[in-house]
C-alpha cells in the first residue's frame, strides 16, 4: 500500500491543505505547533480508525465539520480514495476509481482497508497504527519500559509471530503429506521393479519368438506355394489317368 496524497479540510490548524507523497521515505519538518502531528493523526483517523482524542477537537475551531481525504495505491496496484468526515454530515467511505464503486458501511470499509493493506482481517487496525505507524511523539521507546508480557504481546502482533507459527504448522503438515506421498511412490516403484525384474529376459525371448514366427511364416508360405503346385500336378495326372 502506498499513500500518494493527503488532503485536509477544517482539520485543527488547517483550513485547506494538500500534501503529495512519493515512493520511499518522506520527512515532514516544521516548527512546534506547525501541524506535523496533525498529518499523521489524519492518516490514522482516515485509514486506521484511530484518533487519540474526541472528534470534536479534531475539527478546526469555529467550523461545523472536518474532512480527511487520502489517495492511495492498494495491494492490488489499483488507485483508491478514502474519505472521512467528522462533525456535521459525518461519513466514511472507500472509493474504487477503476471500478467506480464506493464502499460506505463501516464494517465493509474496515474490511476493505484490511484488504488494501494486505493484512489479516482479524487484526485490528487501530492497535497496528498506534504501536507501529503512528507512535506518539516521545513514546517511541516507551514499550521497552513495559513488562515482559506486554512487550511480547505487542511485538508478537507487530511481527506477526502467530502468522509465522501458523504457516510453520501448515508447512509441517504439508511436509508430512509429501513424505507420505513419497513413501507411497517408492513402494509402487519397488513393486513395479519386482514385477518387471525379468523384463529384459522377456524382451530377448520375445525377439526370438518373433524371429521364429517370421521363419515359420516364410516356411508356411513356401509350403503353401508347393502345395499349389502339387495340386496342379495331381489334377494333370488324374486327367491323364482317366
Amino acid at each position: 500500500m502506498l499513500i500518494t496524497r493527503v488532503e485536509l479540510e477544517n482539520i485543527k490548524s488547517y483550513r485547506q491543505m494538500a500534501i503529495d507523497f512519493r515512493r520511499g521515505t518522506t520527512a515532514i519538518s516544521g516548527a512546534n505547533g506547525a501541524g506535523k502531528t496533525t498529518i499523521v493523526e489524519a492518516i490514522g483517523f482516515a485509514l486506521f480508525d484511530h484518533l487519540p482524542y474526541n472528534q470534536a477537537q479534531f475539527v478546526r475551531e469555529g467550523e461545523k465539520y472536518g474532512q480527511v481525504v487520502v489517495h492511495l495505491i492498494g495491494s492490488d496496484d489499483r488507485t483508491y480514495t478514502v474519505e472521512r468526515r467528522c462533525g456535521a454530515g459525518a461519513h466514511w467511505f472507500v472509493y474504487d476509481r477503476e471500478a467506480d464503486y464506493r464502499v460506505e458501511q463501516r464494517t465493509d470499509v474496515v474490511d476493505k482497508l484490511h484488504e488494501l493493506f494486505g493484512i489479516d482481517h482479524e487484526r485490528p487496525l487501530e492497535p497496528l497504527f498506534q504501536d507501529a505507524l503512528g507512535v506518539p511523539q516521545g513514546t517511541f521507546t516507551s514499550i521497552f519500559l513495559r513488562t515482559a508480557s506486554i512487550r511480547q504481546q505487542t511485538f508478537n502482533n507487530l511481527l506477526q509471530i502467530e502468522d509465522y507459527k501458523n504457516a510453520a504448522d501448515y508447512l509441517l503438515d504439508a511436509q508430512k503429506q509429501y513424505k507420505e506421498q513419497i513413501q507411497t511412490q517408492q513402494n509402487q516403484i519397488q513393486r513395479l521393479e519386482f514385477e518387471t525384474r525379468d523384463l529384459d529376459n522377456w524382451r530377448v525371448s520375445l525377439k526370438e519368438q518373433r524371429q521364429r514366427y517370421q521363419q515359420q511364416t516364410e516356411q508356411i508360405t513356401q509350403w503353401t506355394r508347393q502345395l499349389g503346385q502339387y495340386e496342379e500336378r495331381f489334377a494333370v495326372l488324374t486327367q491323364q489317368h482317366k
